[in-house]
Formats: structure tokens, C-alpha cells, sequence
């Protein structure tokens, strides 16, 4: 059947993954951002059970996430930066960072 899983702001994108569901969260400008909104990727199950929110970054969390990608090997969040994260599918953890160009 059918699962529904409610959140506060827009999908902007939903990568599927075998088991998992890989979400970015579209975060609109505000004058207040939260952790929420600067750790805007999430994992599911196929079930709607959340697995994991992503985890915190090494230098600086103060930005959101705007793209999601994904390969046999890891997840891969941008952010507003141009940081790309390499993140662990089944934990969250961010397991390494490159500057995009």
C-alpha cells in the first residue's frame, strides 16, 4: 500500500534508492534558519519509517542544501556553498567534502 509522510516544507527532491528514500527539502528564505532547515536531507524507507537525518558537517553547518545525487557508493549533497558531502547511505554521517566548481 500506500505510506504518507508529512513534512513542514516542499520536496524539491526524492532520489529512491532500492530500500531507502533519499529527500531534500526545499528551505525558503527566512530571517530565522534552524538545524532542520541547515540539515534539510533525510532518509526513509521504503515503509515511510524514517532512517536517518543527515548528520552534522566538520566545517560549519550554517548553510542549506540544494541538490541531491546519488551512486552505489554514497549519497552526495550540495550546498549553498558549492560544498559537495559524500554521505553515508545507511547512517547519515558525512564521510568526506569536496568544493564544486
Amino acid at each position: 500500500g500506500e505510506v504518507e509522510v508529512l513534512f513542514t516544507e516542499k520536496i524539491e527532491q526524492i532520489k529512491v534508492d532500492e530500500d531507502k528514500v533519499f529527500i531534500l527539502l526545499d528551505i525558503p528564505s527566512k530571517q530565522e534558519l534552524t538545524y532542520d532547515d541547515f540539515h534539510n536531507v533525510y532518509c526513509y524507507s521504503t515503509e515511510g519509517i524514517k532512517i536517518w537525518q543527515i548528520g552534522i558537517r566538520p566545517k560549519g553547518d550554517k548553510a542549506v542544501y540544494t541538490m541531491i545525487n546519488s551512486d552505489d557508493s554514497f549519497l552526495y549533497a550540495n550546498d549553498f556553498f558549492g560544498r559537495r558531502y559524500y554521505v553515508d547511505k545507511n547512517t547519515g554521517n558525512i564521510k568526506g567534502m569536496e568544493i564544486t566548481k
